[in-house]
């Protein structure tokens, strides 16, 4: 199956803008701009969509207005309208079992912590891809997860996300180009070049 919806995760609002918490809005957002996709609003999914013809297929983004924990009622919505599978669907979030720079393709598994994932699964089930964008810092940090999840990234991070964002709209447009488990493979072994970044942006902000 190819893909049909891909999703960003995030929170609405002028408050949550740049958080890490958005960084899958921030992901489906550079994938609009590739593919000159234009947002409009969706009352009946609560969501903000995108939508076009690739090649003879159309693909929708969505971003779910519902805020973070209640995301999977905007999916489920969709699926539902447009009978959807699983197989059909991508998910792009931000991950703080992932370091920051990091991605990874993974299909399925459990939500890893993510309030919005959980949602997901709640609502449609587990096996749908995940494109999971990493955030954790390379120091520990004294606030809560939520109040760090919820911050601004850091000069220097948001310095590696405007060269990290070409990217991963690049891994994206592979997915629906060769399909998920080709573009795994790919995806997933380019994990190497991702760590040399990580480290290089640390070795800079130090």
């Amino acid at each position: 199956m190819s893909l049909k919806l891909i999703v960003g995760l995030g929170n609405p609002g002028l408050r949550y803008s740049g958080t890490r918490h958005n960084l899958g809005f921030a992901a489906v957002e550079k994938l609009a701009e590739a593919l000159a996709f234009s947002w409009k609003f969706e009352k009946r999914f609560d969501a903000e969509i995108a939508e076009g013809i690739i090649g003879d297929q159309k693909l929708t983004l969505l971003k779910p207005q519902t805020f973070m924990n209640l995301s999977g009622i905007s999916v489920h919505s969709f699926k539902s309208f447009y009978k959807l599978t699983n197989s059909e669907i991508l998910v792009a979030y931000d991950d703080y079992n992932l370091k920051f720079g990091e991605s990874k393709l993974k299909i399925g598994g459990a939500d890893g912590g993510h309030n919005g994932i959980s949602n997901i699964i709640m609502q449609i089930g587990a096996d749908f891809t995940r494109f999971r964008l990493g955030i954790h810092p390379k120091y520990s940090v004294s606030l809560n997860l939520s109040d760090f999840v919820l911050g601004q990234f850091e000069p220097s991070e948001v310095e590696l996300l405007n060269q990290l964002f070409p990217q991963w709209v690049r891994a994206i447009q592979l997915i629906m180009d060769k399909g998920i488990e080709k573009a795994m493979n790919q995806i997933n072994q380019k994990r190497i070049e991702q760590t040399k970044n990580t480290v290089e942006y640390e070795q800079h902000s130090e």
